[in-house]
């Protein structure tokens, strides 16, 4: 069964900057079992994002987020914004 994460979070840069950050985060990302299927933001407020991502479970996510904290951060992304679904099917 696979595992999905919907992850919902405001930014405090450009969305293009941190789109840049994203990008470069990726290959960490997929190192710990995350894999970006979707990212963009809402017509209404560029400042509120999503991203989809196939993860390998909720604890690998979780560690990732905890590792990478400052790195995402630094991204423009509002740490105490996330609000994460998981899904599955």
């Amino acid at each position: 069964m696979a595992s999905y994460a919907l992850i919902k979070f405001k930014i405090n840069k450009d969305f293009f900057d941190w789109e840049q950050a994203f990008y470069s985060s990726q290959p960490m990302a997929r190192q710990a079992g995350i894999v970006e299927l979707f990212h963009g933001r809402t017509d209404d407020d560029p400042q509120t994002c999503f991203v989809l991502a196939q993860v390998s479970s909720k604890e690998a996510m979780d560690k990732f987020f905890a590792e990478a904290g400052d790195s995402i951060a630094s991204s423009g992304h509002i740490l105490e914004s996330t609000e994460v679904t998981m899904l599955n099917n």
